[in-house]
C-alpha cells in the first residue's frame, strides 16, 4: 500500500456481500479507524459505512475519499468487530448487514436535510403573502439563525408538493441546500446541575436568592429540575447566581432506566446449602474463570436443580476477577426473573438488552456496557453483541431453546456463536438445560465440552409425578372430542379446592384452529400463507399467525352464506374459556403472544403469579421456560402430540423437550407437583421418555435415527431459500440454482459423496407474508466442503440467475425447516 496514502476497506450496510475500498484524505488520515462510522460516496447517494481496516489490495477503479469520520472513538471494540467479521463468513452474510444487526436501532444515523437563506431571500421575504409556503420556510429559517433543517409546511392548495416548493426556491436563488448532517436516531440524554462554587462574599442576594444558593452548597451539585420542584419561577434567580459566578450549571449525561415493575416479587434470598453436585458444578467453571482460557461446559440440570444459583456464583467469580459476564436466556420474560435474583445478590452494575426496551433504553443499556460501567450484562440472543471489553464468563441458559436462533436477516444462533466468542476472548462458556440439544450432548461425547451433572432438585424435593392419559379412550364431547380428561379435570378442581397454582400448557394460541362451513367446505384461509386463519374470540375475528392478516368474523359462510360454521380444534382462548365455565371461582391468567404484545406485560402476568392474586395460567411454551413458581403444585399438557406433527426432523427432540421444560414447572417448591399429559399418541418414544424424564435414553433412541439419516448432529446443514411474488418464476430461480449446484458438484472430486443436495421443492409453508418460497438443502459431514460448495454457488447465482423479483437467502445450521 502507498505510503503517502491510507486506504481503507469499508463495509456498507446493505445486502451486498463484498467491501469497499476509500481514501482516507489527509485532513481526515489520523482520525479514520477500524471500528469507527465514517460517511462515504456511493454512487449518488452519501452512506454511513463501518471502516473494517486498512484496505489489503486495492482496486483498479478510481478511488474516492471518505467525506467524513463520525466517530471519536471506535463505535465496535477491535475484538467485536473481528467476532462480528468470523459471524459475516461463518453465515455468508453482508459484513455491513451483520454490523448492523449487532447495534441497537436507535444508534443508527439519520440524514438531515440542511437549508440556508440567501441574501436575496432575506430582501424578498416582507414582499411574500403571510401565508404561503415560501413565506413560512424562510421565516422558519430565519428565526433559527438562517441555517437549519426546514420545518414541517403544509402544501398549498393548488396541490404544489413542498419538495417542489423548494426546488423552485433554491432555482429562484432564495435558499441553498447545505451539506446534509448526520445524527443518532436516539439521542442520548442529558440532565442539567446547578454546581455550588462560591460564597456571596461581595454580591447582595435577597433572602430568597441567599436560601437557593445555601441549598446548593449543602448538596453540592443538584439538577435544576429538583429546584425548580423545591422553588417556583426561579430561572431569573439562577441566571443571577450564574453571572455572578457563585453556581455553575453544567450538563451531564445520564441514562434511561428499563422499568422492572413487580421485580420485588421475585427475590427469595440465597439458599441454605449448596448440594454436592452444585459445589462440583461452581468449583469446575471457577477453575476455568480463574486460569482465563477458554474452556466450555454443558451443565445438565434436571427442572428445579439449582442451575441459576450455579450460574451466580460463577457470575460473583469472574467480577471477583477483574472481567465481567454475560448471561443470555430464550425469553424476554426470563430476564425479570434473573435480574431480580441477582440484584438480590450481586452489589456489581448489571445492564439489560432485548427487544422489550424502548429504543433509548437499549441504546443507554448499550452505552453503559461499551464505557465498562457494567459488571453483569443479562438479555435475549442479541445480546452475544454486546460490546463488553473483557468478558470472562458466557452462561447461555436454556441452550437448547430454538429461539437462539435468529429467523430475520442475519440468521445467527445465538447459542453457537456464545462458545466461539468465549473462544476468542478466553472465556469460560457454560450451556445450561434441563433437556440439552443434540448438538450440545454430542459434543459432550465426543470430549468438545465438559459435562456437569446436576441430577437432582433441591433440598432433595422429589421430581413430579407424571401420567400420560390417552384422550382416544376419553369419552366423546361435541364435534371434536373432550377438551379435558376425567382425570385432569378432577385435578383442576382438587387444587381450587386446596387454593394451589395450576399451569395449562397448549402451545396454540387463538380460539379454534380454522372454520369450516358444514354446506360447502369452505374454510377461511390466509390469502397471503399457506395456513388457514385462526379465530379469536374477543374481538371476533379470523387472524394468521404469520402475517398478522386479519378479518371479522360472519356469521354467514362468505362462500354459499350457509349458517353452518363450526369452529375446529383448540387455542389458548378456548382453554381459558372453558376453565371459566367449569371453575368460575378461580382466578385465571393467559400468558400468548396475543396477551404479551404491550410493555412489561411478560413482568404484570409473572408477578401475579408469584403473588397469588392469579390461580391458575393459560399459556403457550412462554409458560415452560425456566420460571420458578414455588406455588404451582400442577401442571397439564393439553395436546402432548401437537409438536409431533410438524415435518421436521426435529420434531420429537421438541416434543421431549417441551414437554419435559413444561413438567418441570410443577412441585418446584415445599409441596409436590404432579404433571397429565394429554395425547392421542402416547406410545411415542418422546412422550414416554418425558414421562420417565429420562434424557439420555431419548438422545440414545433419537440418535440412531438422525445417524441413519445423516441428520445433526452427525452432518451439518445450509439451506438456500427463495422468496418471490411470482410462484413460475421463483420456481424457475430455484431450477437454475440446482443446477449450478449440480455443476459445482460435479466439477470437484472433493465434493462427491461428501455432500449431498436435497431439492430444490416447495417449502413445507409454500407461501409465507405473501412470498413463494421453494428450498433446497445442502447436507454433508465436512463443514469446510459444505462452505465451499455453498460460496461457489452463490458466487456462480449473482453472476448467472436473474433474481429479480426473488430474493435468495442462506440460512446456515437451520433450525426452523418450514
Amino acid at each position: 500500500m502507498p505510503t503517502e496514502k491510507r486506504f481503507w476497506e469499508v463495509a456498507l450496510g446493505l445486502p451486498i456481500r463484498k467491501t469497499f475500498t476509500y481514501e482516507g484524505p489527509e485532513d481526515l488520515a489520523s482520525s479514520v479507524a477500524p471500528g469507527k462510522r465514517v460517511l462515504v460516496p456511493f454512487g449518488r447517494r452519501v452512506l454511513v459505512g463501518y471502516v473494517l481496516g486498512p484496505a489489503s489490495e486495492l482496486p483498479e477503479r478510481k478511488i474516492l475519499p471518505v467525506r467524513q469520520v463520525l466517530d471519536g472513538e471506535p463505535l465496535i471494540p477491535e475484538k467485536l468487530l473481528a467476532f462480528l467479521g468470523w459471524v459475516s463468513r461463518y453465515y455468508i452474510q453482508p459484513i455491513g448487514e451483520v454490523i448492523k444487526t449487532a447495534l441497537p436501532a436507535g444508534i443508527s444515523l439519520r440524514a438531515k436535510e440542511s437549508y440556508r437563506v440567501t441574501e436575496k431571500g432575506r430582501l424578498v421575504l416582507n414582499s411574500l403573502p403571510s401565508g404561503s409556503p415560501e413565506c413560512q420556510i424562510l421565516r422558519s429559517l430565519s428565526r433559527r439563525g438562517g441555517q437549519a433543517p426546514l420545518p414541517k409546511v403544509p402544501a398549498e392548495k393548488s396541490g404544489t408538493s413542498i419538495q417542489d416548493t423548494i426546488r423552485q426556491m433554491i432555482s429562484q436563488g432564495l435558499i441553498v441546500k447545505d451539506e446534509d448532517f448526520w445524527e443518532e436516531k436516539t439521542k442520548g440524554k442529558t440532565l442539567l446541575l446547578a454546581r455550588f462554587l462560591k460564597e456571596a462574599e461581595d454580591v447582595l442576594l435577597s433572602s430568597r436568592q441567599k436560601e437557593v444558593l445555601d441549598s446548593i452548597e449543602k448538596a453540592g451539585e443538584i439538577s435544576i429540575v429538583e429546584l425548580k420542584e423545591k422553588y417556583k419561577n426561579i430561572k431569573d434567580l439562577l441566571k443571577k447566581l450564574t453571572r455572578n459566578n457563585l453556581i455553575e450549571i453544567l450538563p451531564r449525561e445520564i441514562y434511561r432506566q428499563p422499568s422492572w415493575e413487580g421485580i420485588e416479587d421475585w427475590i427469595d434470598g440465597p439458599p441454605s446449602l449448596l448440594t454436592e453436585n452444585q459445589k462440583k458444578a461452581v468449583e469446575e467453571i471457577g477453575r476455568a474463570v480463574r486460569s482465563e482460557k477458554f474452556h466450555p461446559f454443558l451443565l445438565h440440570g434436571v427442572t428445579g436443580s439449582g442451575k441459576t444459583e450455579v450460574y451466580l456464583q460463577a457470575i460473583q467469580e469472574a467480577i471477583i476477577r477483574g472481567r465481567q459476564a454475560l448471561l443470555l436466556v430464550p425469553e424476554i420474560a426470563l430476564t425479570t426473573q434473573l435480574v431480580a435474583y441477582f440484584r438480590s445478590r450481586i452489589e456489581s452494575p448489571m445492564a439489560v438488552l432485548h427487544s422489550g426496551l424502548s429504543s433509548g433504553e437499549r441504546c443507554d443499556e448499550w452505552r453503559r456496557i461499551k464505557r465498562g460501567l457494567v459488571k453483569l450484562a443479562i438479555g435475549a440472543r442479541s445480546a452475544i453483541f454486546a460490546p463488553l471489553q473483557n468478558p470472562g464468563l458466557i452462561i447461555v441458559d436454556e441452550e437448547h431453546d430454538p429461539s437462539y436462533k435468529q429467523e430475520e436477516k442475519v440468521r445467527y444462533n445465538a447459542r453457537d456463536l456464545a462458545v466461539v466468542r468465549g473462544k476468542m476472548e478466553n472465556a469460560a462458556v457454560v450451556l445450561g438445560s434441563a433437556t440439552p440439544s443434540m448438538e450440545s450432548y454430542r459434543n459432550v461425547l465426543e470430549k468438545k465440552f465438559s459435562y456437569l451433572s446436576l441430577p437432582c432438585r433441591i433440598d432433595r424435593r422429589p421430581l413430579p409425578q407424571i401420567r400420560v392419559v390417552d384422550m382416544r379412550q376419553e369419552p366423546g364431547e361435541g364435534k371434536g372430542g373432550p377438551i379435558f380428561s376425567r382425570d385432569l379435570e378432577e385435578a383442576l378442581r382438587e387444587r381450587a379446592s386446596r387454593g394451589e397454582q395450576v399451569l395449562l400448557f397448549l402451545n396454540r394460541r387463538g380460539f379454534a384452529t380454522f372454520a369450516l362451513c358444514r354446506d360447502c367446505g369452505f374454510v377461511y384461509k390466509c390469502p397471503n400463507c399457506s395456513v388457514s386463519l385462526i379465530y379469536h374470540l374477543p374481538d371476533k375475528s379470523f387472524r394468521c399467525h404469520y402475517c398478522d392478516y386479519c378479518i371479522p368474523a360472519l356469521s354467514r359462510c362468505p362462500e354459499c352464506a350457509g349458517s353452518r360454521l363450526l369452529l375446529f380444534g383448540l387455542g389458548t382462548q378456548r382453554i381459558e374459556e372453558e376453565v371459566m365455565k367449569r371453575l368460575p371461582q378461580v382466578r385465571i391468567g393467559r400468558m400468548d403472544r396475543d396477551t404479551m404484545a404491550g410493555k412489561a406485560s411478560h413482568q404484570k402476568i409473572l408477578g401475579q403469579m408469584r403473588r397469588g392474586e392469579v390461580s391458575l395460567l393459560v399459556g403457550t411454551q412462554m409458560i415452560t421456560k425456566g420460571h420458578d413458581f414455588p406455588r404451582v403444585t400442577l401442571v397439564g399438557v393439553l395436546a402432548a402430540d401437537h409438536s409431533l406433527n410438524i415435518p421436521d426432523f426435529r420434531a420429537s427432540e421438541r416434543t421431549f423437550q417441551l414437554l419435559t421444560q413444561a413438567a418441570g414447572r410443577a412441585g418446584r417448591g415445599s409441596l409436590p407437583g404432579e404433571v397429565i399429559l394429554q395425547t392421542y399418541n402416547p406410545q411415542h418414544y418422546s412422550i414416554q421418555m418425558a414421562r420417565e424424564q429420562d434424557f439420555v435414553a431419548f438422545y440414545t433412541q433419537e440418535a440412531k435415527l438422525r445417524e441413519e439419516m445423516a441428520y445433526p448432529p452427525f452432518s451439518r446443514l445450509i439451506n438456500l431459500r427463495l422468496e418471490g411474488n411470482s410462484e413460475n418464476q421463483t420456481l424457475r430461480c430455484a431450477r437454475e440454482i440446482g443446477q449450478i449446484v449440480n455443476r459445482v458438484l460435479g466439477e470437484g472430486k472433493k465434493f462427491r459423496g461428501n455432500v449431498e443436495v436435497l431439492g430444490p421443492t416447495m417449502a413445507p409453508l409454500a407461501r409465507l407474508r405473501g412470498k413463494y418460497r421453494c428450498q433446497m438443502l445442502l447436507k454433508g459431514g465436512n463443514w469446510s466442503l459444505l462452505h465451499d460448495v455453498a460460496e461457489r454457488v452463490l458466487n456462480r447465482a449473482e453472476e448467472e440467475v436473474s433474481l429479480q423479483g426473488v430474493k435468495l437467502i442462506v440460512d446456515v445450521d437451520p433450525v426452523n425447516m418450514l
